[in-house]
């Protein structure tokens, strides 16, 4: 009895009989999701003795010992590498600036298993320091074997080449002949217009081992 009331309550409570429902789902904003970013720090480590750091207490005046850490004093320095005829740049702590004088960078850096060759460095070589003199604000350019090689083809075209400048912030950009102006702006634009080379010049460059 109590179901057949519950069937009676229901079919005269339901306004939805033999009625179809639809649903429309809403558009979905597809905003542009952007990574996370993680920043990773390197790790205090000296690069010749392997010093890191320290595992230590600070201790109150009753006693209590709160951890704490003691970072190593390093620093970056460019020490000059006799053998090399280099300054490499390396990233070490305050007592291997002392060891270096006492034992050697090659000495060290063997212990430590480090290829001199492969690290940073500026070059001081004085066959090097000179060529930079001399040739300042160059770009250095590989011989092209594809060049055109008929000067008298070359002086009939009507096409100027293109040749490389060092932009302000280090960058290599080839223009042409009259976009000076356009590059560095007014006031180096005669500076750079005079040092266009009259043909792209074929800079080999050789490493001495």
């Amino acid at each position: 009895m109590a179901s057949v009331t519950m069937m009676r309550v229901g079919a005269s409570s339901s306004t939805f009989a033999g009625k179809g429902l639809a649903c429309r789902s809403s558009p979905v904003s597809s905003a542009p999701v952007r990574p996370a970013v993680v920043t990773v720090e390197a790790k205090r480590v000296c690069q010749l003795t392997g010093k890191k750091r320290n595992k230590a207490n600070v201790v109150t005046f009753s006693n209590k010992h709160n951890r704490k850490w003691q970072e190593p004093n390093l620093q970056h320095k460019k020490i000059f590498w006799e053998a090399g005829k280099r300054w490499v740049k390396l990233r070490i702590c305050t007592k291997a600036i002392k060891s270096i004088e006492r034992i050697g960078l090659d000495a060290m850096a063997a212990e430590a298993g480090i290829d001199l060759w492969k690290l940073p460095f500026e070059d001081a070589r004085p066959e090097r320091l000179a060529y930079l003199a001399e040739n300042k604000g160059k770009v250095p350019v590989a011989s092209n074997p594809r060049a055109i090689k008929n000067q008298a083809k070359i002086a009939g075209s009507s096409k100027k080449p293109r040749y490389p400048v060092y932009e302000e912030g280090g960058r290599i950009v080839w223009i042409k002949p009259g976009m000076e102006e356009l590059i560095f702006g007014s006031s180096s634009a005669a500076a750079a217009a005079a040092a266009v080379p009259e043909q792209p010049a074929e800079l080999k460059i050789t490493v001495q081992e």
